[in-house]
């Protein structure tokens, strides 16, 4: 293993990666911290704006990261927000959390602009606009656009089964819109 990792890090340096071997738990354990506390750090140095999640956790195939994240950063500074960027390279799965003032009617309105711009990039590199936490309220009303209308159709026959009175979560997963979403953002801390 240790001739394994040798050699894993000649080849990450000779392409100017910097890498280091964590030989236990505690060595890494500073490093979690530091990923469990970013947000935190980022909340407490932007003032006036607040993370907006509404493309929040999306994936792409690997391979496509050189193309897409550039193109994915220039739609979102198009309109003029700041984006923070975490996740997990390998996967190709990234939360994208923009930084706004929700709190200004013009920042709202140009969510739905965004959210389809982005979506449409996802969909046109193979990805997906769920990696890993579900689709909440907000990316609801694309899950026809993202699975067809067929497994659209699957998701409405579980709902019925399960919630006949549509009791739990309504206007999520299906039967959602976008303007019930929209109306339904916290605008304030």
């Amino acid at each position: 293993m240790k001739e394994r990792l040798k050699a894993l890090q000649s080849a990450l340096e000779s392409a100017r990666f910097v890498s280091l071997v964590m030989r236990s738990e505690k060595d890494g354990e500073k490093y979690w911290v530091m990923r469990r506390e970013s947000f935190n750090l980022l909340r407490g140095r932007v003032k006036n704006k607040k993370a907006a999640p509404f493309i929040d956790d999306i994936i792409v195939p690997p391979a496509t990261l050189p193309e897409f994240l550039p193109r994915l950063y220039d739609i979102v500074k198009a309109y003029g927000i700041e984006p923070t960027l975490a996740g997990h390279a390998g996967s190709g799965n990234f939360h994208l959390i923009p930084l706004t003032d929700l709190s200004r009617e013009e920042e709202r309105k140009k969510i739905p602009e965004v959210l389809e711009k982005v979506i449409g990039l996802i969909l046109e590199y193979g990805g997906s606009i769920t990696a890993e936490h579900n689709d909440g309220l907000i990316r609801s009303s694309y899950l026809l656009k993202m699975y067809g209308s067929e497994m659209y159709k699957l998701f409405e026959r579980v709902k019925e089964i399960f919630d006949p009175q549509n009791i739990f979560n309504p206007g999520k997963k299906v039967g959602a819109s976008l303007e019930y979403a929209m109306n339904h953002i916290k605008t304030t801390p």
